[in-house]
């Protein structure tokens, strides 16, 4: 029997420990695509971590001094970009399981990657609506887990960047799913939506997908 969500701790649901996945993408434009999900320990900075999907984005990760996740830094490899957050914003709390929402904000400064360029700035609000109890049907099987639920907005000068996020993990092994939906709105007219998903396509340890 599965857990309730109030029972189980940020650290069964995020391990920090290395980890080298492979996802599929199941969903959006590169769907069919086998990406890989790492995540290890930052060897120039004591305390932190990066966890990298495929050629798409990478973040650095930190603990919050809670026992919580903050984000300091965003990758964004297709757009030339990365993301700088002051303070590091929280994205996974200890009261993750809480059932109730919970809200962080930060100020952000995104540049261009080649030159250092500041390219614009602004503030997000960060969101943990729901942890939840789920199966999720990968390549590698349907697998039991929990089902993060999360807002993020990303509030800059004539633009608006809203993210949907699904972020399915397995106990003591991570992320098993992710799921997303983009919606950027310029001068509050013009609007584009992306979605997309991604699955694991393979159990590497001895616990083994439901059947």
């Amino acid at each position: 029997m599965t857990p309730s969500s109030q029972d189980v701790s940020l650290k069964k649901l995020i391990p920090l420990s290395t980890w080298n996945k492979q996802f599929k993408i199941t969903e959006g434009k590169d769907r069919g695509k086998v990406v890989p999900l790492t995540l290890h320990r930052d060897q120039a900075k004591e305390g932190r971590w990066n966890l990298v999907f495929g050629d798409y984005a990478g973040i650095l990760l930190r603990n919050d001094g809670s026992g919580g996740l903050a984000m300091e830094r965003l990758d964004l490899f297709k757009s030339h970009s990365y993301v700088v957050y002051e303070p590091a914003l929280p994205i996974l709390t200890t009261d993750i399981t809480s059932g109730s929402a919970i809200q962080r904000q930060a100020s952000f400064k995104m540049f261009d990657l080649a030159t250092g360029r500041l390219k614009r700035a602004g503030r997000v609000t960060h969101w943990v609506k729901q942890v939840s109890p789920s199966r999720f049907d990968t390549p590698a099987g349907p697998i039991d887990g929990y089902f993060i639920e999360i807002d993020h907005r990303m509030d800059m000068p004539y633009a608006q960047l809203q993210m949907t996020l699904g972020l399915g993990c397995r106990l003591d092994d991570g992320p098993v799913f992710g799921s997303g939906n983009y919606t950027l709105t310029k001068l509050g007219l013009f609007t584009e939506t992306k979605t997309a998903a991604a699955a694991l396509t393979q159990i590497t340890d001895t616990v083994s997908p439901l059947r």
